[in-house]
């Protein structure tokens, strides 16, 4: 099943001229839901902040629920699954070509 999700987007460009732009989504995503094909062709942040649910970075798969942060570069494919109610903040970036980055997580105590 697609995500039929209420979304509330921002978006705002970097003020400096040498990075690329950004958005940032506040995105709340109901149960079972699932985006099977983020979009990859940017750098992308995860914040999650209320809920469950499971994000597929290549061939990991990431726990999503409070406090979690996470970080993938584009051009790795990424999938996610609701299991509750997911309140999350997305923000794409434009890549760095110059910079060459792997995924990462931290998980803050809420």
């Amino acid at each position: 099943m697609t995500a039929t999700a209420a979304m509330v987007s921002l978006f705002a460009d970097r003020p400096c001229d040498t990075q690329p732009p950004y958005s940032q989504k506040l995105m709340s995503l109901g149960t079972n839901s699932e985006i099977p094909d983020l979009d990859h062709s940017q750098d992308v942040t995860i914040t999650v902040l209320e809920g469950l649910g499971n994000l597929a970075v290549g061939d990991r798969t990431v726990t999503l629920q409070p406090g979690v942060f996470v970080f993938v570069p584009a051009g790795i494919p990424r999938t996610l699954k609701v299991e509750t109610t997911l309140n999350l903040l997305l923000i794409n970036c434009e890549a760095d070509p110059e910079m060459s980055e792997s995924a990462w997580l931290m998980n803050f105590q809420l």
